[in-house]
This record gives structure tokens, sequence and C-alpha cells, in this order.
């Protein structure tokens, strides 16, 4: 049986990840508890803002399971359209709705507005599976503290859970950290950055990109066992000296970095850096402490939904992030320099 999913955000990082996930090559490996046999057929309906951009055009020759389609998540009536326009073909049966990070300090009006318009959209077509890409978080105390994108991530799986008591079949992932983020030369100011700014026994929740994906294929393979649950999608939690060793072992030499004292500088004066830290550092104490006692479950049952691999894993299989184009994450040098993120 045909299955056809949505994904919103199709030619960015999580975006793909789900494609490849979903659409295997012969060489990709199965997800925990998978059954080799699927199944179901499932076919994407890759959501782009321009199909003819070259990421959109490389997209749509990658399967024969893909189609591109044109939508504005600012224009609820174009998705509106895409779920009407697929009714010929079995409809809309599932949304990985993934949006657009505005930048580190950024307002996020928009981001909530698109959340909810696709969590609407999904109860009003009667989608059999929401996959909503939310965020790691410090756990209920911390909960009203919450500003920018984080907040209207948080708008939006509140407003996704009240949804559900009139119908709507959701999953909340909440990745943390992803290692992408160290890759190139905005990476080493990121490992310098946190080096600098967190305590030594402070750990920060890692995860590869490629494994939400694959967190997500078993949420939509397996949507029951998955319906009405938040996923802490977190591969493990390590300090920066771990994460530095981390990488001598992959690679056999010492990770990317610049020097600790611009880092310091950069902390001192971007605004967008030093909540950043503070949100690590809360999401570390909450986790430690015992306030946020969900976060085992959560954790759990990601795991059980895909081995996640540690940054190690990720390093020794030849990734790096140096393939990131720029920008990919809303964080450039010069924003950094000029306090603007």
């Amino acid at each position: 049986m045909r299955r056809n999913i949505l994904v919103t955000g199709a030619t960015g990082k999580q975006g793909l990840a789900l494609i490849k996930a979903l659409l295997p090559t012969t060489e990709t490996s199965s997800p925990v508890g998978e059954i080799q046999a699927e199944q179901h057929t499932y076919h994407i309906y890759a959501l782009t803002r321009n199909i003819t951009s070259p990421a959109a055009q490389h997209l749509s020759s990658s399967s024969q399971n893909l189609t591109v389609v044109e939508g504005n998540l600012d224009q609820p009536d174009s998705i509106r359209k895409l779920f009407n326009d697929a009714k010929g073909d079995g409809g809309i049966w599932g949304v990985f709705a993934v949006l657009a990070f505005p930048g580190l300090g950024a307002e996020a009006d928009g981001e909530e507005r698109q959340g909810k318009m696709l969590a609407d959209i999904a109860l009003e077509f009667n989608v059999g599976c929401f996959v909503y890409s939310s965020a790691g978080r410090s756990g209920p105390e911390y909960e009203d503290r919450l500003t920018l994108s984080r907040l209207a991530k948080r708008n939006v799986e509140r407003y996704c859970v009240e949804l559900g008591e009139r119908g709507l079949k959701w999953t909340i992932l909440r990745p943390g950290f992803f290692v992408e983020n160290f890759g190139g030369f905005i990476g080493r100011i990121t490992a310098s950055v946190l080096k600098s700014g967190l305590d030594a026994d402070t750990t920060v929740g890692l995860i590869a990109t490629e494994d939400i994906g694959n967190v997500a294929a078993s949420v939509f393979r397996d949507h029951e066992k998955y319906r009405s649950k938040f996923l802490l999608v977190i591969a493990e939690f390590v300090t920066m000296d771990q994460m530095y060793a981390s990488y001598q072992r992959a690679k056999g030499k010492p990770m990317p970095s610049i020097p600790w004292v611009f880092g310091k500088l950069l902390l001192k004066f971007n605004k967008a850096t030093q909540e950043l830290m503070e949100d690590i550092k809360g999401s570390h104490h909450a986790r430690t402490s015992g306030q946020y006692p969900s976060s085992v479950a959560e954790r759990e049952l990601a795991l059980e939904a895909y081995k996640m691999k540690s940054y190690e894993e990720w390093l020794a299989a030849g990734k790096d992030g140096k393939e990131n184009q720029p920008g990919w994450n809303q964080v450039s040098l010069a924003k950094l320099l000029t306090g603007k993120q």
C-alpha cells in the first residue's frame, strides 16, 4: 500500500535525511526493529518554494518515489492546494514538519505560524501521522523562560497536543545539538565558544541530522507506537573535553577550533551566544538534577526507534561537516562579529 508523505524543508539536512531513510538504497542499513520487508511503499512529496532551483532539480531526479512540489509555508492556501491535489493519488498520509531556523537571536513569529498552520491542515485532511521536528528542552522548570525560536517550538508543540484532543495524530521529535555544527570554519568558532563558555563537567546532547531522519522514518513505519509521544533525539551527552577526545580518536588529529581567547571575546559581546550557553547549561542541570524526569523515557523511545550514532562513530564513518553549505544553520562570521545573532 502506498503512503504519501509531505516533507517540508525537503532540501535541508533533516528533510533529506528522512528521504534517504524512507527511500533507502541497497547500502542503507535498517533501523532497529524494522521489518526487512516493508509493509508499505512510501512516496515523498518534497516541498520547496521554487521547483526550478538547483537543489529542487537535483532532488527531483533522485528517486521515482519522490515528487517535488511547490508551495509557500507563509501562504496556507498554497499548502492546502497540495493536499487537495494529492487526493487523486490517495491523499497525503503523513507530514514531516521541519521549519527553517531563523538564526540565533532572531525573531521566530513566522516559524510559529508555519508550524501551527501545518498542524491545522494535517487535522483538516485527517493525516495519519504528523511528525514535528522541534528541539531538545530543559524540562518543565524552564518552559516559561523560553524565547525566540525555542518559544516558537514550545508553542507549536502545545498546539499539536491541543489538536490531538480533536484527532491530530502527532509525534514530536526533540533533537539535540547537531554534530554538523562543528564542521567548517564556523564549526571551529562553535567549538571554541562552547569550550570557553561551558564548565568542564557540563554535557552537550549531540545528534547527527541523518539520525533525526532515521528516527523519523521509524516513527512513520510504526506510527501507532509513537502516536502522541515525545522523542528526545540525542545520541549521547558529552563534555567538550570528551568531544575533543572523540575527534582525536576518530581522525587521529586535534579537533579544529579557533584559539579560546576569540571564543571568550564572542561570548562577551554576542548576546545570542551567551543565551546558547545558558540554554545548554540549563539542559544539563535539569537532566542531571532530576528536574526533567521524562527525558529518560523520551530518549529511550528514540533509541528504540533507531540506534543513533555517537559523535565518534559519525566521524569514523567519514563525516566531519565540511560539506555544509554556507549559512545552512543561519550562522555567519559577519553576523557573529556584528552581534546580529
